[in-house]
């Protein structure tokens, strides 16, 4: 009986030991809860954060050299792009020149013929005529005057018509020049109907715009003509960023036409007034230029702005969680710690830091991890997973 009795206190005694063992159980399971997630938000105690190597702090600021990506077109100074006419206007008799030919400085490009340049012709050569007898008359009346056997106003007014023929002649000669006939070789048998068009550059032709027997009016334009050895880079750049460039700031230019290829440039010349669209135009200088550059291709260019000191975090404070960038927020709960995705936009990336925009700015001033952002987010997807 007695034996008996004592079996049964040893079997009470098992049982309640067993109660123990499954309480404790149960509180391990409560210590593997409080790492589920709640949306973005996860909660690490002090050894998951010295495990996951987590350091935190306030938002930093770096040097970064910024860039700003601008569109644009390849242009030409004004002196490099020429508009070909015909001061005294005439008929096209001749012309060999196709939009992308090369031309040469003085290269007869057209001729053109007017019967009125015969007569501007003869006009010239009868003042000087006229100038040689009015200059031994006026030599004349003034011996004349001297001696007193002609009155001082006849001197006086041979003296007048002889400087008006002059400025005649000179006028003359002039308008010869506009039409390219020197007025210092013309003879009587040198007149003649047709004149030369010479290229004032060397460059190629852009466009022609007349055909042979048209007439060509003083205020039309025969054709064009381009000198691309001078050629720029003319980059719209809009009113938040001006104050980021410089005259001197170096500039990589890209055409879509050439993938890979970088043209590298500098800034010469930045516009002082805004157009509609709230920009200025920049002008860049080619350090370097090929054949593939032509007037008004597009272009995209990155303008390297002299260094800034922005608000940035190192590449392990960043992570991607489902596309979107972020920054996890840090708050203390107890001896916990709570963590929040906090989504950025980014910028400038160099040397390992990458310039960020808080998308809500009033967090700025918080507490960010910036070191051991992978470790949280790691831990937020599993246990994402395992919620679901």
């Amino acid at each position: 009986m007695k034996l008996l009795y004592l079996l049964i206190i040893a079997a009470l005694l098992t049982a309640c030991g067993g109660k123990k063992d499954d309480k404790k159980d149960g509180g391990s399971d409560t210590t593997q809860q409080q790492n589920k997630a709640k949306g973005n938000t996860i909660s690490f105690t002090q050894e998951q954060n010295k495990n996951g190597g987590i350091d935190t702090g306030k938002l930093p600021m770096h040097l970064l050299n910024a860039t700003i990506s601008v569109n644009g077109q390849v242009d030409v100074p004004p002196e490099n792009l020429i508009a070909v006419n015909v001061p005294m206007g005439g008929f096209l008799k001749r012309t060999t020149m196709l939009p992308g030919e090369h031309v040469l400085k003085g290269q007869v490009i057209a001729q053109i013929e007017n019967q009125e340049y015969i007569t501007l012709q003869q006009d010239y050569l009868t003042s000087v005529s006229k100038i040689t007898f009015l200059k031994q008359e006026m030599e004349r009346q003034k011996v004349l005057s001297q001696q007193q056997a002609s009155p001082l106003k006849l001197y006086q007014q041979s003296q007048s018509e002889y400087n008006s023929e002059l400025a005649q002649a000179a006028g003359l000669a002039q308008k010869l020049r506009m039409i390219g006939i020197d007025s210092k070789k013309l003879t009587p048998a040198t007149i003649r109907s047709v004149i030369n068009i010479p290229s004032p550059i060397t460059g190629y032709v852009s466009q022609v715009n007349v055909s042979v027997g048209k007439f060509t009016n003083p205020t039309d334009i025969v054709m064009e003509l381009v000198n691309t050895d001078d050629i720029h880079a003319a980059l719209t750049v809009f009113e938040q960023d001006i104050s980021k460039i410089a005259i001197g700031n170096t500039v990589d230019i890209k055409l879509p036409s050439v993938p890979g290829k970088i043209y590298p440039g500098k800034i010469i010349l930045i516009g002082r007034v805004l157009d509609s669209t709230r920009s200025v135009m920049v002008h860049c200088h080619f350090l370097k230029t090929d054949k593939n550059l032509l007037p008004n291709m597009f272009i995209q260019a990155n303008i390297n702005t002299k260094p800034q000191n922005t608000m940035a975090v190192p590449d392990a404070a960043l992570v991607n969680f489902s596309g979107q960038k972020g920054i996890f927020l840090a708050i203390k709960k107890g001896n916990n710690t709570l963590y929040s995705l906090v989504p950025v936009k980014t910028g400038v990336t160099q040397d390992g830091w990458n310039q960020i925009t808080l998308n809500k700015p009033e967090l700025k001033d918080g507490t960010f991890v910036l070191k051991g952002a992978f470790s949280i987010l790691s831990a937020l997807k599993n246990t994402g997973d395992d919620s679901e």
